[in-house]
């Protein structure tokens, strides 16, 4: 996130009493399945249940931190490594609650390349995201003492290409993957990160710390961690049904299994009820850290996350329109639309 940003942020926070009960949401990454909770929540009526009028913005190739810093949104979805390093650059991001408990990147590689483990990627090329996107995969590689510099002893890092291309066109030993993604599996090896002790927490919720100083803002977004989560759980107990949902009328049916594939992978990773573990936390900042001048993260940070919202919004609170014993459904997202949900196109890369 660069500093022109800041400017921005005084008529951002201005702006943020004049919509209560509005929540303008930054999605993240370009599948559909990864924002699957978010359209099921709304396409069931559960963000209305919790009395907000909630729009959801497509991931349009750009970070979802700019969209907060311009005012354009007052939630977005992005991974913790970003909003670390963003905050450090001078952001006042927040995170407010954690969508996934445990992270999903890998790296896929080719064994006919000689890479059997981790010890192995000495000296190969590897596929990266870049944009934000490569602050996991470069932590990792400072956890095992390579530097990216494209020598024998190091590593050299490519701008990935769209899908498994370069791993068939054999431009890269490795590339970035999610455990989620579908790539084709003869002669591949996958790689955890958190074999090294290298992992870090993904998709979360972040506000600008503006947006905490009252109970009423708090009570918002509660609602909103609540009724997201609860769209979660759906999504992955029913992945094929949300899947058509997402896709719209008549969808492909190839389409329609590959996302429904995606969100059974999805399921595992998800938290219970949208809480940060802090012991994660801690984890993760300390994996930033490791690498001396070549670490990710330059210093420890404070202030980064809040649990009062998650606290708050503990299933057993309940929604509060529930509690009143009523129910109003939100108007439709970003547009009109014959679909049941927001078209949201997908981008063709990775990143945010």
């Amino acid at each position: 996130m660069t500093k022109s940003l800041l400017p921005a942020l005084a008529l951002t926070l201005a702006a943020l009493t004049a919509r209560a009960g509005e929540l303008t949401v930054q999605l993240r990454g370009p599948a559909l399945a990864e924002s699957a909770g978010f359209l099921l929540a709304e396409a069931r009526g559960h963000y209305a249940e919790e009395g907000l009028t909630v729009t959801l913005r497509p991931a349009d190739g750009a970070p979802p931190f700019e969209a907060l810093a311009r005012g354009e949104a007052d939630l977005a979805v992005e991974w913790l490594p970003t909003a670390l390093l963003a905050r450090e650059n001078g952001l006042p991001v927040v995170n407010i609650g954690q969508i996934f408990a445990h992270p999903a990147l890998r790296l896929t590689c080719l064994r006919e390349t000689g890479v059997a483990g981790a010890a192995d990627l000495r000296g190969k090329t590897i596929g990266s995201w870049f944009g934000g996107t490569d602050y996991p995969l470069r932590a990792w590689l400072n956890r095992l003492g390579l530097v990216p510099d494209d020598s024998l002893s190091g590593v050299a890092l490519l701008a990935q290409w769209p899908g498994a291309e370069m791993l068939r066109q054999k431009q890269a030993a490795c590339i970035s993957t999610l455990s989620y993604d579908p790539l084709p599996g003869e002669g591949l090896i996958e790689l955890d990160p958190r074999d090294q002790g290298a992992s870090v927490l993904e998709d979360g919720l972040y506000v600008l710390a503006g947006q905490l100083a009252g109970p009423e803002a708090e009570a918002q977004l509660a609602g909103f961690l609540r009724a997201s989560m609860k769209g979660w759980r759906e999504a992955a107990e029913n992945p094929e049904e949300t899947a058509r949902l997402i896709l719209g009328p008549d969808p492909d049916e190839a389409a329609v299994q590959r996302q429904a594939a995606m969100l059974r992978r999805i399921g595992p990773l998800l938290s219970a009820g949208g809480a940060l573990d802090e012991a994660e936390y801690r984890r993760t900042v300390e994996t930033l850290r490791v690498g001396g001048s070549q670490a990710v993260l330059r210093r420890d940070p404070s202030d980064a996350f809040t649990a009062r919202i998650s606290r708050r919004a503990a299933p057993g609170r309940g929604c509060r329109r529930c509690r009143r014993g009523t129910r109003r459904h939100a108007p439709a997202l970003i547009r009109p639309s014959p679909s049941p949900l927001p078209p949201l196109a997908a981008a063709g890369k990775r990143g945010g």
